[in-house]
């Protein structure tokens, strides 16, 4: 057996043997020339919007016909383990910060790693026949919905892109530096300062806080309770994500080698080399650092498995 780390194992998989598998149909429908698209542009005088050109694993396949084989069953088999990676959900523990390399941040950290959390999940609303629900609504009266937070890209995205670009999600930052925030122009510090409006409700008047300019023109100076307020340069908000995705990444990995390791007929796996946090250096040492990934209830048969099914039946 060839021993081979679970990062190589997933390349080899998706670069090397899951675009062998050819397309469904004759070759010459499939692969066009480069300029096709424009010809028919012109013939049609509309845009033809097309699919991919994937195989039945999502991948680009080999232009090689006589490199056109089944993928090696190792290589099936991290396929099917990477698509059951969309049963898992996000789970940050409590207080959870990337940032902690940083230095204090005080409030305008903790307001980077909220906004950065806000790119990184989204909301998904079910009904209760467990479909989703557009945004648009599409609701019988009476039913009720669920939300459920969903990763706008999820583990099973990030291996593979990373088995097919290499590398690993960047999490390298510069220490950022607060500053306050100037006005237009950056000739001095902004002032603000928050009035209470009040409106007229459906049932009752409505008070909200807006915030307006604190400057007081006429007296040339702030007024007395006006405020100032900091930014951070460069902002974190990116760095968040990176860092989160990393996490997700290298968690997702480690549950790989677990899925893989008794399934694998042809290769003996190695978990990664990589650090979980490779920001935190030698304090993550000797600590059991938790998983940003737990299982969701219920799952799904991946496309290896119906396709396995669907050759036994033949």
């Amino acid at each position: 057996m060839k021993s081979m780390d679970i990062e190589a194992l997933v390349r080899w998989a998706y670069r090397d043997e899951l675009p062998r598998l050819p397309l469904q149909g004759p070759p010459a429908a499939a692969f066009r020339s480069g300029w096709e698209a424009i010809s028919r542009s012109g013939e049609l005088l509309a845009v033809v919007q097309e699919p991919d050109i994937v195989n039945a694993f999502g991948m680009f396949p080999e232009q090689v016909a006589r490199l056109w084989r089944e993928p090696h069953p190792d290589a099936l088999a991290v396929y099917d383990a990477v698509e059951g990676l969309a049963a898992l959900v996000l789970d940050l523990p409590e207080g959870w910060n990337p940032l902690a390399d940083l230095g204090d941040l005080g409030a305008d950290g903790q307001a980077s790693i909220a906004r950065g959390l806000d790119l990184l999940v989204t909301v998904e609303m079910r009904d209760g026949r467990g479909q989703v629900v557009p945004s648009y609504g599409g609701l019988e009266a009476g039913e009720t919905v669920t939300a459920r937070p969903v990763m706008r890209r999820s583990p099973a995205r990030l291996v593979i892109r990373h088995a097919l670009l290499g590398g690993c999600p960047a999490w390298e930052a510069d220490v950022p530096e607060r500053k306050v925030v100037m006005r237009p122009m950056g000739r001095s510090p902004a002032w603000f300062r928050k009035i209470v409006h009040i409106s007229d409700g459906a049932f009752a008047p409505t008070r909200y806080e807006i915030e307006v300019d604190g400057f007081d023109y006429k007296r040339r100076m702030p007024h007395p309770d006006a405020y100032q307020k900091t930014v951070l340069e460069p902002d974190p908000v990116d760095v968040v994500v990176a860092r989160a995705e990393y996490e997700l990444w290298h968690a997702a990995l480690a549950l790989l080698v677990d899925a893989l390791a008794p399934r694998l007929r042809d290769h003996a796996l190695l978990p990664s080399s990589r650090a979980v946090r490779p920001w935190e250096g030698e304090a993550q040492r000797g600590r059991i650092l938790p998983s940003l990934l737990v299982p969701a209830e219920g799952g799904r048969t991946s496309r290896a498995k119906r396709k396995s099914k669907g050759r036994d039946a033949a």
